[in-house]
């Protein structure tokens, strides 16, 4: 955990990008069918014809096809310098190679993600002229405004959403892995910072996965409420790096806002551009507007 004043953590945060002006999106989803076909030499890759974000992987006499969403990808090449833009294309290519884990007990994790994707994962896929498409096998429940916790299963090489069939293979029910994975994941974070600490300066967490999954510890962020105020604040725009402080709505919240969205973009997967209030027991979107 490394302390910082609000400040210098804005000046950090405020990263010089360079848009991949050249990089369209006709270019882009192009480029990403190269990429995921070379990864996949034994399937036929091309866009799912509904979306242009998705592109369908089809295995020739198998019943297996699969469909991977390269939105992400296009919109971090859009404030991404080429050669960032470039590994992050070749790396999220690969892996979508890589099989998810068959998972134990001990790798269930909780991850925090936004509305945009629980709207994605929840919504039915859109995959051409494949018939008999199935839904995503994800358990999620919401947190906040515009903020789920979604049950996963960790590995070295990738993470997989967890679902009821998941759940079934390991004996378990809904309250249990939901119990087990909050308490999995804590152990493995930073602990939340105190009253003292934030009334000193703010804190920003980094050098640590799943970071984003400190929101889902709403008790302890509760207490902190109670003590501090309404001024408390929290931003998550990666899973590596969560930043809580205090500030006042206003003009200054209003402008710290756009220094988060800006960070928010610059992330390969950003969990939301969004600057939150601890609000009722839920996470809630805090405009910075004052309120005569």
């Amino acid at each position: 955990m490394i302390l910082r004043k609000l400040l210098q953590i804005a000046a950090f945060i405020t990263l010089p990008t360079w848009a991949c002006a050249e990089d369209r999106q006709a270019t882009f989803v192009k480029d990403m069918v190269r990429l995921v076909g070379k990864a996949h030499p034994s399937g036929e890759v091309k866009p799912s014809g509904d979306d242009w974000q998705e592109l369908r992987i089809d295995f020739p006499g198998e019943d297996s096809d699969r469909i991977v969403n390269i939105g992400r990808i296009w919109t971090f090449c859009q404030s991404a310098e080429k050669a960032d833009c470039k590994v992050a294309k070749e790396e999220f290519a690969r892996k979508t190679a890589l099989l998810p884990p068959e998972g134990k007990v001990s790798d269930l994790r909780v991850t925090v993600r936004d509305k945009v994707y629980y709207d994605y994962v929840k919504s039915p896929p859109s995959r051409g002229d494949v018939s008999g498409a199935k839904v995503i096998d994800a358990l999620a429940r919401q947190i906040g405004e515009d903020l789920y916790e979604f049950l996963v299963l960790d590995s070295p090489d990738t993470i997989a959403l967890a679902g009821r069939e998941a759940l079934q293979k390991l004996s378990l029910s809904e309250e249990e892995a939901w119990r087990i994975a909050e308490r999995q994941t804590a152990e493995r974070l930073p602990p939340l910072p105190t009253v003292a600490q934030l009334r000193e300066n703010a804190v920003a967490f980094e050098e640590y996965e799943y970071l984003g999954s400190l929101l889902v510890q709403r008790d302890g962020f509760a207490a902190l409420a109670e003590e501090l105020g309404p001024d408390l604040f929290v931003t998550a725009v990666s899973d590596g790096f969560v930043f809580v402080g205090l500030m006042p709505d206003g003009e200054g919240l209003q402008r710290f806002s756009k220094t988060v969205a800006e960070d928010c973009a610059a992330q390969q997967r950003c969990i939301s551009p969004n600057i939150y209030r601890f609000r009722d027991g839920q996470w809630r979107i805090a405009t910075g507007s004052i309120v005569p």
